[in-house]
């Protein structure tokens, strides 16, 4: 198998809601229908994330439950956390989490969206401490970073 792309859908009776926030986070849509919506972010177009309306006629019923919040966890890798952190603070979005390092190498806050999608607004700029340095695999070097 090879995979060429992968992203998460968000099944939502708060469509409307859902679209609304994610655009103001910074995503745009590259498919904006009444029922789905494909966002990409635009410096990043290989970070996508769909919004499906809940129980859509078009889809089998597996696929028509809505995505329970709890348990699930949107992360966006950003430059410098505290930079991110700053400029949705600007631009009105309420924090779930507020800033803060983690030992091992994480900056990070959170968020949630109108489905209680809860989103891990990270960076690895904090200081990594000698107990979680000694975790990373040499072969997995650069690819979290």
């Amino acid at each position: 198998m090879k995979v060429t792309n992968a992203y998460q859908i968000i099944i939502t009776e708060k469509f409307t809601q859902s679209r609304t926030f994610y655009k103001k986070l910074g995503f745009t849509p590259v498919f904006d229908g009444d029922w789905y919506c494909q966002l990409v972010w635009p410096s990043a177009p290989s970070v996508q994330l769909g919004l499906m309306k809940q129980g859509h006629e078009t889809q089998p019923p597996m696929f028509q439950a809505a995505t329970i919040g709890e348990g699930t966890v949107l992360t966006l890798e950003v430059e410098e956390a505290r930079d991110a952190a700053d400029e949705l603070r600007e631009a009105g979005f309420e924090f779930a989490l507020d800033l803060r390092d983690e030992p091992w190498g994480q900056r990070h806050f959170a968020l949630l969206d109108p489905n209680g999608v809860r989103i891990d607004i990270a960076s690895a700029t904090a200081e990594l401490s000698p107990e979680y340095a000694q975790q990373f695999k040499e072969t997995g070097e650069g690819v979290l970073a």
